[in-house]
């Protein structure tokens, strides 16, 4: 694995290196080797995450709005509510055909897209953002032309799908329950009929999820491990400190020969509306299996 890792080191590399010498004659692929071409668009966030439900008329979610390749001819974000398990149709939000520009939503700027006023937004509100780019060539570039790297990287900033939340401040009572686990990825979390997990107070102010990653285990599987979440109670936003959660062993992790895995990362608890997203990283000692969504509902 570890020579796996110098690999693709060298790789990226040797692409920095040339896509440095002549970014215009070759720029940098989207789709394959046949294009599009650099029709990229990223979104250099400048505002925090989440919306402030405490600070309703002064809060606002956005940033600058830049095409690296200077290839983009237009930006058309569209947004839907979800609020409450009810989910909106995506309706147009924001356009450009300049660029660097500024893109912020505001709670107003939101309610107004879907005939409401701020104030009938609740705390738990979830925006997401989709948004479609044409190229300088006409090519229509859209999320889905887009590899891992691209889309998952934090450090590339992608504007194409992103999402916001209306926060609100965090009560340890509300968010202890039963979860349903609603993300899909390539472990299989949402493994139909083994779908729940149980989440409890502690420690201190406090939740821990019990056997996140276990439920997909038979009953006696051994090497059960509980996940703790570290939760700002006026936010909401939550950090998961790098802990033991499974065993990589088991086959539904692979069968991996690497032993105990632990996980790390962040996100929000939402417990006004009963909701828990976090994005993880799954490690052993040989490396890391990458980050995927882990996003429960309570019941």
């Amino acid at each position: 694995m570890k020579n796996i890792y110098k690999f693709l080191f060298l790789a990226v590399l040797i692409v920095s290196v040339s896509a440095c010498e002549d970014i215009d004659k070759d720029p940098i692929p989207v789709n394959g080797t046949d294009g599009p071409f650099g029709s990229f668009i990223r979104l250099n966030l400048s505002t925090a995450a989440v919306l402030d439900v405490t600070n309703i008329d002064g809060t606002s979610f956005g940033g600058t709005l830049v095409a690296p390749s200077n290839n983009v001819a237009s930006y058309d974000l569209k947004v839907r509510r979800v609020s409450n398990g009810e989910v909106s149709d995506y309706e147009p939000f924001f356009s450009t055909t300049t660029f660097p520009a500024e893109m912020l939503a505001t709670p107003a700027a939101l309610a107004a897209v879907f005939g409401v006023t701020s104030a009938d937004l609740i705390p738990g509100d979830r925006f997401d953002f989709e948004a479609t780019t044409v190229g300088t060539d006409g090519t229509v570039v859209t999320f889905d032309n887009f590899g891992p790297n691209l889309q998952g990287g934090p450090g590339q900033a992608q504007g194409y799908r992103f999402v916001t939340f209306l926060s609100c401040p965090f009560i340890q009572a509300d968010a202890v329950g039963t979860y349903a686990i609603t993300s899909t990825d390539a472990v299989g979390f949402a493994d139909p009929g083994k779908t729940t997990f149980d989440v409890t107070s502690g420690p201190g102010d406090n939740i821990t999820m019990v056997d996140p990653f276990g439920n997909l285990l038979p009953g006696d599987a051994a090497d059960r491990y509980d996940v703790v979440i570290n939760v700002n109670a006026g936010s909401g936003q939550a950090a998961v400190a790098s802990q033991r959660a499974y065993d990589s062993g088991h086959p539904v992790f692979g069968g991996t020969p690497y032993g105990i895995g632990e996980v790390n990362g962040g996100g929000f608890v939402f417990s006004c509306a009963g909701a828990i997203v976090l994005n993880l990283q799954f490690t052993v000692a040989a490396g890391s299996f990458g980050e995927t969504p882990y996003v429960g509902q309570k019941l």
